[in-house]
């Protein structure tokens, strides 16, 4: 972890985004969420992915200059991602469509609870009952979902057995075996 939090006593609680900049991952939902957390000065959320638009890296940088507890870090190597994500408390999906993030599927196999916004590929690899879902472009439910997850360790605890449940779904060979499937299916 950077050097800030190695001699700094208050505890954290870290929601990561990982994702790279670009209008369908909603890349800017968590920290909307965070400004409505403007009395929690122990959350703060990471983004990691790189500004594929350059609007969008200005935008970021608008951001961290405004809120001090908004980090956007940029593209990472994957096994450095892959550290945030396990040292996160949760990962924020935000995207508006997409078929399904990777990174959810790296989430389940390390751990790491996922909110994710309501929308089909999310719902496709977490489940229809996962209890950490929001309405797309919804900040407002996203703060009180990251709230929730801070100050309520049943909560917390119901999303890792959730997302520890799927994790069987995104081992190398259950991933092998379902693509085979397809493939045999479509021939």
């Amino acid at each position: 972890m950077p050097a800030k939090y190695d001699h700094d006593p208050r505890p954290r609680f870290v929601a990561t985004v990982i994702g790279h900049l670009r209008d369908v991952k909603d890349p800017f939902r968590a920290v909307l969420a965070l400004s409505l957390l403007k009395e929690r000065p122990e959350i703060e959320v990471v983004h990691i992915g790189g500004a594929l638009d350059a609007a969008l890296g200005k935008e970021a940088r608008r951001w961290m200059a405004r809120e001090p507890r908004y980090r956007w870090l940029g593209s990472l190597p994957h096994a450095r991602a892959l550290g945030w994500l396990a040292r996160s408390h949760v990962l924020v999906v935000s995207s508006l469509m997409e078929g399904g993030a990777n990174v959810i599927a790296e989430a389940a196999r390390i751990g790491t609870p996922v909110l994710a916004s309501r929308m089909p590929g999310n719902l496709g690899m977490l489940g229809r009952g996962y209890p950490g879902y929001y309405a797309p472009r919804d900040h407002a439910a996203l703060a009180r979902l990251i709230a929730r997850a801070a100050d309520d360790g049943i909560f917390r605890a119901k999303l890792e057995k959730a997302v520890r449940a799927r994790r069987a779904l995104f081992a190398p060979a259950a991933e092998r075996s379902a693509l085979l499937e397809v493939v045999r299916f479509t021939a």
